[in-house]
């Protein structure tokens, strides 16, 4: 049997609910009117409710007709997520102000028809109301309510009306609109409850995407739970862009913790978000140029302070006659000039450690080490190596970061890249100019330091007999690792995120590594490590840093830790035995009967000053490496070169100890390096925990860290890290090139080693 089609038509008048009832026997079609025109330049929003049990099979279709577009929706919504659906028994939309074109001059009002298929009346509760608060003005903060199925967007202008209606009888009602209004601008979100929600930012054109399933296919988008923020500029949109807020109906995205909710159908009452939205001027050109300025000053007075610094060195020229039969040629001659023990029979009574001390030359002295005209090719094979890494790393590193830059600008998705949203300026085809700007103190540092050793060489020269081998290559490693830990941080903060946090802290880890080897190397040019060894073993090092990001499981942990540990151990032994002791087989019986032999005095240590030291150590390793492993977060790659810089700091503060020790000068110049260092490293490694990202977390976990400009209204903390990073390395480097300047005229026979 055919049921006759009835068409209900009646008009209504904006902000008043109106209750219907519709049957699929009944069509119902609304006009509306206003009781005067004063609001007619702001769009119209519909809320569609109903306290009825709706099943799905048979929802409730809603038709708002425009003069040039048609929106349509069905009541109750359902969702369907991984785990479970969601139902919602009531919707609210705006409709498109833009549907007929962008210069308007008022809203015209919608015709609504209501439909079902369902055979059970649906009473239904309708309102239609002007959005008063459509427009976004500056430093003015818009509260809003939302939940998934009453999404809601506002407008931006730049820099005129949209609606050309300044001129209008009521203009008093709309928004004044500045002609002052800056270029750029900084939207904030921000909220109380942790519900998901998605931001998204579109051009002034319809339709505007402002559902969860398509809000990703136009202009800009992002997640967040209680803090968001992005820079708009008139380049970006020209007119002016919408802002719509839409509450996601899973937190899973959010909070990467996947739901196990086996509910089938779930009413979503909890789902409910408070938001506060603010438009504030962003950082302007001339503001961005001072800050640059400033930063490029300071870092250049930092380089000048090189040359000052070397005035307080007094470097006195003496000429001292060297006895053949004193200064060995080799390490083998040593013996000729020292008393040793050249052959020597292992007892079952004897240590192995007995037998190392007694082959040593006591005291021990650098010309015991020695080597002649090794020691210059060997060190220029570092810097060699170290620029061949650098050119074959950079050069893929830098393209694949500018395509991830390219697929951001692409797609829209803001969460692909962890920036400072707060404090990220975009200039040209970067988003985020100031974290990659703030780099260039690397640069710039890493260069003068080249320059600096390679003038120092051709004005002192470096003699084979007389003071600490210098190892020139070592030195220019270590100023092209700076200046490269400067690029490859750039190019990490074109995209920041898990995937190429590695690029950012390789060559921290080479800088790292290789003062350790200028430092063990500087009283032990016997062991005079090769530059293709190091750097395998710096590949080893950023494998297994690659390896701990990607997969921070508790069973990695401990077996880095277990590996950790056993290094730390081995090289406790290197460095009290200057580096000829070896782990062999019979090392423990030999050990054991050397406690039975001599009891408690076997633990005496030869060298106490030097056995103090690596206590000390070995208990700061023993502590990072218990904290790491209480921890274990997904963060291993800080954990990594929280070990190296370390490290690095310890045994420089261990060798100036050692040189106090054996009365040894220090030079001035060398201690306001060494002071200006660890100060600098202070404020850096502040600086470095005050992160305002968190790439270890999802993006919008990391968005709860952002903050405003702490400098300038152009640079956080993260590029004062940058800049006091690089000084606190250019102090150090400087202080290990004029550390034993005073030896300089020193026969090696008479320089220790330790």
């Amino acid at each position: 049997m055919v049921h006759k089609k009835i068409f209900v038509y009646n008009t209504y008048s904006y902000d008043k609910i109106i209750d219907l009832s519709v049957i699929n026997t009944t069509t119902q079609i609304l006009d509306f009117y206003e009781d005067d025109e004063l609001w007619t330049g702001y769009p119209t929003r519909v809320h569609v409710g109903t306290n009825d049990s709706i099943k799905g099979d048979n929802p409730l279709f809603v038709t708002a007709a425009q003069q040039k577009s048609i929106s349509s929706w069905e009541l109750p919504l359902t969702v369907t997520t991984n785990h479970r659906e969601l139902q919602f028994d009531d919707i609210a939309r705006t409709l498109c102000p833009h549907d007929a074109g962008p210069n308007i001059t008022s809203q015209s009002r919608p015709t609504l028809t209501l439909a079902t298929s369902s055979s059970q009346p649906i009473n239904v509760k309708i309102k239609l109301r002007r959005v008063k608060d459509f427009y976004l003005e500056m430093n003015k903060e818009v509260p809003l309510n939302l939940t998934p199925s009453t999404p809601k967007y506002y407008y931006f202008s730049f820099d005129r009306d949209p609606w050309n209606m300044t001129n209008k009888l009521y203009k008093g009602f709309l928004p004044k609109f500045n002609y002052t209004i800056p270029k750029s601008v900084l939207l904030t979100i921000e909220s109380e409850e942790d519900v998901c929600a998605v931001i998204s930012i579109q051009n002034n054109s319809c339709p505007v995407f402002d559902n969860e399933k398509d809000v990703m296919y136009q202009g800009y988008h992002f997640t967040m739970t209680t803090r968001g923020g992005i820079t708009v500029t008139q380049s970006m949109f020209p007119k002016g862009f919408y802002v719509v807020v839409i509450v996601k109906e899973s937190d899973e995205e959010c909070t990467g913790v996947s739901e196990t909710d086996d509910v089938t159908l779930f009413r979503p009452n909890g789902r409910s978000k408070t938001f506060r939205l603010k438009v504030v001027e962003a950082a302007s050109t001339s503001d961005f140029l001072m800050g640059a300025l400033a930063s490029l000053a300071l870092i250049l007075l930092v380089t000048a302070l090189a040359p000052l610094g070397n005035l307080l060195t007094c470097r006195h020229e003496e000429l001292i006659l060297i006895e053949e039969s004193v200064v060995p040629s080799t390490s083998r001659e040593s013996a000729e000039a020292e008393p040793m023990v050249k052959n020597i029979n292992v007892s079952d009574t004897e240590s192995e450690d007995d037998v190392i001390i007694k082959s040593l030359p006591m005291p021990l002295n650098v010309a015991g080490l020695s080597r002649h005209n090794t020691h210059s090719r060997k060190s220029n094979r570092y810097f060699w190596s170290a620029l061949t890494v650098a050119v074959v790393y950079a050069l893929p590193v830098v393209q694949l970061l500018f395509t991830y830059q390219r697929m951001v600008f692409q797609t829209g998705d803001q969460d692909v890249c962890y920036y400072n949203y707060l404090c990220a300026h975009p200039i040209g085809p970067l988003a985020d100019f100031n974290h990659v700007y703030s780099n260039i103190g690397y640069i710039i540092l890493g260069i003068a330091f080249m320059v600096q050793a390679r003038c120092r060489h051709v004005k002192f020269g470096e003699s084979q007999e007389l003071g600490i081998p210098q190892h020139l290559g070592l030195f220019y490693s270590m100023g092209l690792a700076l200046a490269m830990e400067g690029l490859l941080s750039a190019c990490y903060h074109l995209c920041p995120n898990k995937m190429n946090f590695q690029f950012d802290s390789s060559f921290m880890y080479v800088i790292a590594v290789l003062c350790i080897v200028k430092l063990y190397q500087s009283r032990h040019p016997d062991v005079n490590a090769s530059a293709h060894a190091t750097f395998m073993l710096l590949a080893l090092l950023m494998a297994i840093g690659f390896f701990g990001i990607m997969y921070p499981s508790v069973y990695f942990w401990v077996s880095f830790t277990i590996m950790h540990l056993a290094i730390c151990f081995v090289f406790t032994f290197k460095i009290y035995y200057v580096g000829r002791f070896k782990m062999e087989r019979g090392i423990l019986p030999r050990a054991w009967c050397s406690m039975r032999q001599h009891g408690w005095l076997a633990f005496k240590p030869n060298y106490t000053a030097r056995a103090v030291l690596l206590v000390i150590a070995n208990m700061a390793n023993i502590a990072l490496a218990s904290y790491g492993l209480y921890e274990h977060n997904k963060d291993f790659a800080r954990h990594l070169l929280a070990i190296l810089m370390g490290n690095t700091i310890l045994y420089n503060v261990s060798y100036v100890v050692m040189k106090i020790v054996h009365r040894e000068q220090i030079p001035a110049a060398a201690w306001l390096w060494l002071a200006l260092a660890h100060i600098v490293w202070g404020v850096a490694a502040y600086l470095f925990l005050s992160s305002r990202t968190k790439w270890s977390q999802t993006p919008a976990q990391s968005r709860q860290h952002n903050a405003m400009c702490d400098a300038m209204r152009v640079f956080d903390t993260h590029d004062l890290w940058h800049l006091a990073s690089a000084a606190a390395m250019f102090f150090l480097f400087n202080a290990l090139l004029i550390l034993d300047e005073p030896l300089q005229n020193t026969p090696r026979h008479l320089i220790p080693v330790f």
